[in-house]
C-alpha cells in the first residue's frame, strides 16, 4: 500500500446538478483514504454556483466554510471567477468550489483546476470524477495502490447505480475500423477483472472515474477541450505514450450516468445535445487519430443516424446528421444545439 504522503487531487465538474455533487461528496467523506483535496468546477453560471454553495455549505450541510486562504488555489484565477474554500464537517479535508467564467465543457472544467494544480506542489495523482458517482469506502486507496505498481492511468469497477452487481466497463476501446467506442467488460459481474487480452485492448479509462499520476499529466498534457463533452477521456488515453493502464478491481464506483444532458436512456430517447455531440465528436476524434479512415467512420455514423429515423425519431436522425457534418467540417467547442429532450 502507498504511504499517507501520497496526496490525491479529486476534480469534479458540475453543471446545475447539486444533488449529484452532494451525494458524491458524502461518499468521498466516508473514504478510508483521507489524504486528498477536492476541487469542484461549476459550469452552470452564477445562479447555479449560488445554489451549490447554499446546498453544500452550512452548519447542517456537508461542508463548512474555511476561514484560511493562504494558498494560490484559494483565489480566483484564469478561468475560475470565484473560489470558495471549505472543509468537510468535522474534518480537515479541503473542498474548493470554483465558478467557471463560462460553460467550459467537461475537459475545460477539469483543466480549469488541473492547470493551476500543475503550478503547485503537494499532490501526486489526480482523480477525475463525475458528479453522479459514489465511491465505496476503499476505492481511493485501491486506486492509489494500483498506480503505485507503475501505472499512469488507473480505473476501477465502475458499476451501474441501478444494478451494482454489474460492471459498466473496465475501460474503453476505440475501433480504428468502424470508429465505434466499445465498453470492455460491459455487464461482467462485479469483482471480476479484465483478462490480459482485454486489458491490452483498453485505450483509455472512462472519464467518469479515472486516476492519472502527476507524471502522466505533466508528460501527456491536459485533457482535450475542443470536444466539449464526450471523447476527451479516449483522447487522453490515446495520447498516453509510455504510460500503462491499470485496473483496480476492488475500487467500486457506482455511476448513475447521463444526469446532466440526458444520455442515460434508450438511444432514441436521448437528448438532442447528447446525440449531436456523440456524432460530431466521433468524427473529430477519427480525423485526429484515424487518418483517411475517418471517411469510413462517417459512413458508419450515417447508418446510426438512419437507425434513429427507422425507430420513428426523424428529429434525432437530423441532429445526428448535423453532428456528423459539423465533425467533417472540423467544428469544435460548445455546440449551438439546445440540450432538450425530444
Amino acid at each position: 500500500m502507498p504511504t499517507a504522503s501520497v496526496k490525491l487531487a479529486v476534480i469534479i465538474v458540475s453543471y446545475c446538478n447539486v444533488d449529484d455533487v452532494d451525494r458524491c461528496l458524502k461518499s468521498l467523506g466516508r473514504s478510508d483514504w483521507d489524504h486528498f483535496e477536492v476541487f469542484i468546477c461549476e459550469n452552470g453560471g452564477e445562479a447555479a454556483y449560488g445554489k451549490l454553495l447554499t446546498a453544500l455549505v452550512g452548519a447542517d450541510r456537508t461542508l463548512q466554510r474555511a476561514s484560511d486562504g493562504a494558498s494560490a488555489l484559494d483565489r480566483p484565477h484564469k478561468r475560475l471567477a470565484s473560489v470558495t474554500k471549505c472543509r468537510f464537517q468535522n474534518s480537515a479535508i479541503v473542498v474548493r468550489l470554483g465558478l467557471a467564467t463560462e460553460n467550459l465543457g467537461y475537459g475545460g472544467g477539469v483543466n480549469a483546476w488541473l492547470e493551476p494544480l500543475l503550478g503547485v506542489l503537494g499532490w501526486d495523482s489526480v482523480l477525475v470524477l463525475n458528479p453522479d458517482t459514489e465511491v465505496e469506502r476503499r476505492s481511493l486507496s485501491e486506486l492509489i495502490a494500483k498506480s503505485a505498481e507503475g501505472f499512469g492511468m488507473v480505473g476501477g469497477s465502475l458499476v451501474f447505480d441501478s444494478a451494482p452487481d454489474k460492471i459498466i466497463n473496465y475501460g474503453l476501446h476505440w475501433s480504428r475500423t468502424t470508429g465505434r467506442v466499445i465498453a470492455i467488460g460491459r455487464n461482467a459481474p462485479v469483482g471480476s477483472a479484465p483478462s490480459s487480452d482485454d486489458l491490452a485492448r483498453i485505450d483509455a479509462i472512462s472519464g467518469a472515474c479515472v486516476l492519472a499520476t502527476r507524471s502522466f499529466v505533466e508528460d501527456v498534457g491536459l485533457m482535450a477541450e475542443d470536444y466539449f463533452l464526450y471523447m476527451e477521456d479516449l483522447d487522453w488515453g490515446r495520447r498516453r505514450g509510455k504510460y500503462r493502464i491499470g485496473f483496480a478491481s476492488k475500487a467500486l464506483i457506482r455511476h448513475v450516468g447521463g444526469t446532466t444532458i440526458g444520455s442515460a436512456v434508450a438511444p432514441e430517447k436521448r437528448s438532442h445535445l447528447s446525440i449531436y455531440l456523440s456524432a460530431r465528436n466521433s468524427i473529430l476524434f477519427a480525423r485526429r487519430f484515424a487518418g483517411w479512415r475517418w471517411i469510413c467512420h462517417f459512413g458508419v455514423g450515417l447508418l446510426f443516424a438512419a437507425r434513429y429515423v427507422l425507430k420513428g425519431s426523424l428529429s434525432a436522425g437530423r441532429i445526428a446528421l448535423a453532428g456528423l457534418l459539423d465533425g467533417a467540417k472540423g467544428k469544435t467547442g460548445r455546440p449551438d444545439v439546445a440540450p432538450r429532450p425530444h
